[in-house]
């Protein structure tokens, strides 16, 4: 009997202060996902094979990683021609993707890009994260 009592006492505190230990986490932010999108291509392959390089080493600087790189892309709807190639990024958080975008580094890389395509850059925000 004492050890159940003690168990029933355990569980009782725990009900009462966990909630407020919960309320008291700060939210986690949202992801953001970037979209690059080459909508022309002025200049050898080999300029955009340079630039992946620069890159791979500075998103991680920032929380991020490809999900997605393709030339193969299909056009499931509408209208238009369908981009050659896409990008597709996720950050932790929108302020990343600002600190990302905005960084000495990448705007470096980002002439070495543009030496060679022009692209459209969408940022978007992310859907928290469930609870």
């Amino acid at each position: 009997m004492f050890e159940r009592s003690r168990v029933f006492l355990f569980v009782a505190a725990l009900a009462v202060t966990a909630p407020a230990a919960w309320a008291q986490q700060p939210p986690l932010p949202s992801p953001a996902f970037v979209l690059v999108e080459r909508t022309e291509t002025t200049g050898p392959e080999s300029i955009q094979a340079d630039y992946a390089k620069l890159a791979r080493d500075i998103l991680p600087k920032y929380g991020a990683r490809y999900l997605a790189r393709s030339q193969s892309n299909v056009l499931l709807e509408g209208d238009g021609t369908v981009p050659c190639c896409l990008a597709l990024l996720e950050f932790p958080s929108m302020d990343a993707v600002k600190r990302w975008y905005d960084s000495p580094e990448n705007q470096a890389a980002a002439k070495v890009r543009q030496r060679g395509a022009k692209f459209r850059l969408i940022a978007i925000q992310g859907l928290p994260p469930e609870k």
